[in-house]
C-alpha cells in the first residue's frame, strides 16, 4: 500500500508490502527503484519480498511518486542523486525512519537492496554510514562514492549478470 513521509521538504509517496495476517516482527528491507523512480516493477519485487516474510518499502527517491518513461527523463532525474549523495542519503534515510515506525518492523533487522540506479544508492548508503544488517545491487551503477572503513557497517553484496556490457 502507499505511504507518505517527508524529506527535504519534498513529499514522498514510498509504496509497502507485508503479510499483514500475522502481527509478528518482520525483517524489513527497503527497495531503491532503477532509474525509471518507484513503478510496477518494483511493487512486484516488494510484494515478492513480503510473500517471503519481510516488511518491504519502496523508497521514492524523486519525491512525489514521480517517475520517468525514457531514458533522457529518467537521466534528468537520476543524475542530480549522483552529483550529490548526500541528497540522497537524506531521502533514503527519511523513508528508513519512516519504515521503522510501522509496529510489524525488526528495526533490529533492516537491509536495503537497489536495481541498477538503485543498486549505486544502496552501496552509496552503505558507504555513507547508514546502520542496515546488508544491502544488496542487482546490475547496480558502480558510480559511487569512495570507501571510509570509518563508516562502513553494511556488508555489501553486488550481482551483475556476466553478459552486462554497461557495469
Amino acid at each position: 500500500s502507499e505511504v507518505r513521509y517527508n524529506a527535504d521538504s519534498v513529499n514522498m509517496i514510498g509504496y509497502v508490502a507485508y503479510d499483514s495476517i500475522t502481527n509478528t516482527k518482520k525483517p524489513v528491507v527497503l527497495v531503491v527503484p532503477e532509474w525509471w523512480g518507484l513503478n510496477d516493477y518494483t511493487k512486484s519485487r516488494a510484494k515478492q519480498l513480503a510473500e517471503l516474510g519481510y516488511l518491504a518499502m519502496v523508497v521514492d527517491m524523486y519525491g512525489n511518486g514521480t517517475t520517468a518513461d525514457n531514458p533522457d527523463q529518467a537521466s534528468k532525474l537520476a543524475t542530480p542523486f549522483y552529483m550529490n549523495p548526500q541528497m540522497a542519503k537524506k531521502r533514503f534515510d527519511a523513508a528508513l525512519a519512516k519504515v521503522k515506525t510501522f509496529p510489524q518492523a525488526d528495526t533490529n533487522q533492516v537491509a536495503a537492496i537497489g536495481y541498477c540506479f538503485g543498486g549505486a544508492q544502496v552501496i552509496n548508503m552503505a558507504k555513507l554510514g547508514d546502520d542496515l544488517k546488508g544491502v544488496v545491487s542487482f546490475h547496480g551503477n558502480l558510480t559511487v562514492v569512495p570507501a571510509d572503513k570509518n563508516l562502513l557497517k553494511a556488508p555489501i553484496l553486488v550481482c551483475h549478470g556476466d553478459d552486462d556490457q554497461f557495469v
